[in-house]
């Protein structure tokens, strides 16, 4: 099935950071030097930071397309529907939005009277705030990020959604954890935990590229 050239990308830069970081040869008893088992930390935190950026541009670049796709020929589709869905719902897609950004997002809104180009092209000011705001790739970043586009979370793989939030977990622990309190990391376990991310986002990618 067809893939983004986005999803190539990020596949191509994965490998980039496992022949950069990661050993050649993983150990089959599991035991690394401290040098080893830091690389693989930096491996985990650079991987995230681009499974973080493909998320953000493939929802920026479907939104987008919808857009345009719109003003051309003003023919409603699902990822323009649920775009416009999250606006009126002020992007409130976890339970985490405060008031403040409740309020924020009512100050802006247009009227009722204005036309339809004018809300859209406003929804999709505040929709790339967002994105350029977001930070993370757990639970509440992949709905904020996807469910504008449409896409059905549900339809995806459970588990591989709780694994992106658990590696989102376990990027704040290297990040914000000294090294003498954070837990072991074993690269090869490392390793093979991003491929099933990376499979799963492969799954993601092509449900996105059939929506428009």
């Amino acid at each position: 099935m067809p893939q983004s050239n986005r999803y190539r990308q990020l596949k191509t830069r994965l490998t980039e950071l496992k022949n950069h970081l990661l050993p050649n040869n993983f150990s089959a008893t599991g035991n690394y030097t401290e040098r080893q088992q830091d690389r693989a930390r930096g491996y985990r935190l650079l991987v995230h930071a681009e499974i973080e950026s493909y998320l953000e541009d493939v929802s920026r670049e479907t939104v987008t397309k919808a857009i345009r796709q719109w003003k051309s020929n003003y023919q409603p589709s699902i990822v323009i529907v649920s775009f416009l869905a999250s606006y009126h719902s002020s992007w409130s897609l976890t339970s985490e939005i405060d008031n403040a950004d409740l309020i924020q997002a009512a100050r802006s809104r247009k009227n009722l009277k204005d036309s339809i180009d004018e809300i859209i092209d406003l929804a999709q000011r505040q929709f790339t705030q967002k994105i350029r705001n977001n930070h993370g790739v757990k639970d509440k970043n992949i709905k904020t990020l996807i469910l504008p586009t449409g896409i059905d979370l549900a339809a995806l793989d459970q588990t591989w959604l709780t694994n992106l939030d658990d590696f989102g977990a376990k990027r704040g622990e290297v990040a914000h954890k000294a090294r003498r309190v954070q837990d072991g990391i074993n690269p090869k376990d490392e390793y093979e935990f991003v491929q099933l991310l990376l499979n799963g986002l492969g799954e993601l990618d092509r449900k996105i590229v059939a929506l428009i």
